[in-house]
């Protein structure tokens, strides 16, 4: 009885892995969410990645949505917006031999859901020839040096995805993490920002790059503190962010996301509170009673704000219980097209088995001394 109970133990703490870790809060936030969405779109909860048509595979916010979903452990439909996903895949390599010439994140983005979804995203779609897609390889290494054409987007989310589950480069690539690292630095500016072109440091992209530095904090130890400088001074005496001009959600979700991959608590820095005001503070300021976020305050939800802020939330709630940051998948992942809602099912039956079993122990004890053999 004993082995019995100990391999229920160790079933229990797999299927509490496979589930994704979170914490209450930032799964709540995530729940809440969800079930507004599901109104907006017309399912029921738990079902709003099946619809397909309506939140389409293969679109910015859409996938990062599916991503936080997925990082929080929401009971949704995953298989089926994995598998829409896998089919937007092989429908743009059938129509132009890849995602994208120009967009580099394309590929990092969707490689990056595709962890979250518990996918390979080394062999996911099809190529116009019917072999395996390899979504890293195309968009990063294999990419060439057009990967820097949209921008530093290209570089930062091709060193996020390549530490993501620390994929290897081979030793012949043209573009490497070490390639990748010399023309991000190379492009910060006077004032420690980074920005869409050299000389305009913009909030967003400076907080995206030093989450795709943090990896290498201890090299760059001096580049790092010199942007933190220029965030800590960008937000104004409320403590909030603007981006063409308007104070938004996403500046300062990127920011916290920032802090918390170099792990800095956005609560516990005093370079970013303001007048007594944090940046998680901020962020509830766009929070809607609903549970989803607005770009800016006084607008309706947004789904990019939405995702984002989710994000952030649940970076902090990760920081602060230990845990890898919102892009490390370097542990294992659920199987792919896991349905969250069986997962979650498998785990509370553990549940009750082991608490059967542990009344079974209990019961048998009662038995007497003569019957102590059967307990080993």
């Amino acid at each position: 009885m004993k082995k019995i109970v100990t391999t229920l133990a160790v079933l229990l703490l797999c299927a509490g892995f496979l589930c994704g870790a979170a914490t209450a809060e930032s799964k709540s936030g995530a729940q809440l969410a969800e079930k507004y969405i599901c109104s907006v779109a017309g399912c029921k909860e738990g079902e709003l990645l099946a619809q397909t048509k309506w939140l389409r595979a293969g679109y910015s916010g859409n996938d990062w949505l599916a991503f936080v979903f997925a990082v929080n452990g929401v009971p949704e439909k995953y298989g089926a917006y994995l598998n829409a996903l896998e089919e937007h895949v092989t429908e743009q390599y059938a129509k132009k031999g890849c995602l994208d010439k120009v967009l580099a994140t394309e590929y990092h983005r969707i490689a990056l859901t595709v962890l979250a979804l518990g996918g390979d995203p080394t062999a996911f779609g099809k190529d116009a020839e019917g072999k395996p897609v390899d979504l890293i390889a195309d968009g990063t290494w294999g990419f060439g040096e057009n990967i820097s054409r949209q921008g530093l987007n290209g570089l930062i989310y091709a060193l996020i995805t390549l530490d993501s589950k620390a994929y290897s480069v081979p030793e012949d690539a043209e573009i490497s993490r070490e390639w990748i690292i010399t023309r991000l630095l190379s492009a910060q500016n006077e004032d420690g920002g980074f920005g869409f072109t050299k000389g305009a440091s913009d909030v967003d992209l400076s907080a995206m790059t030093l989450t795709a530095l943090a990896p290498y904090r201890d090299s760059y130890a001096a580049e790092i503190e010199k942007t933190l400088g220029f965030l800590s001074a960008q937000q104004n005496e409320s403590g909030q962010y603007a981006c063409f001009g308007d104070t938004n959600a996403e500046s300062a979700a990127q920011v916290v996301i920032a802090l918390c991959s170099l792990g800095i608590d956005p609560e516990a820095d005093a370079r970013f509170i303001k007048n007594g005001v944090t940046l998680l503070d901020i962020l509830q300021e766009f929070r809607l009673e609903d549970g989803a976020y607005c770009h800016i305050l006084g607008d309706e939800w947004d789904i990019i704000a939405t995702e984002q802020a989710l994000m952030a939330q649940t970076a902090v709630d990760r920081l602060r219980a230990g845990e890898p940051g919102i892009y490390d998948f370097t542990k294992a992942a659920p199987e792919k097209g896991a349905d969250m809602k069986v997962i979650i099912a498998a785990a509370a039956a553990l549940a009750v088995i082991a608490a059967v079993s542990a009344a079974i122990v209990i019961k048998t004890k009662k038995r007497g001394k003569a019957h102590a053999d059967d307990n080993q």
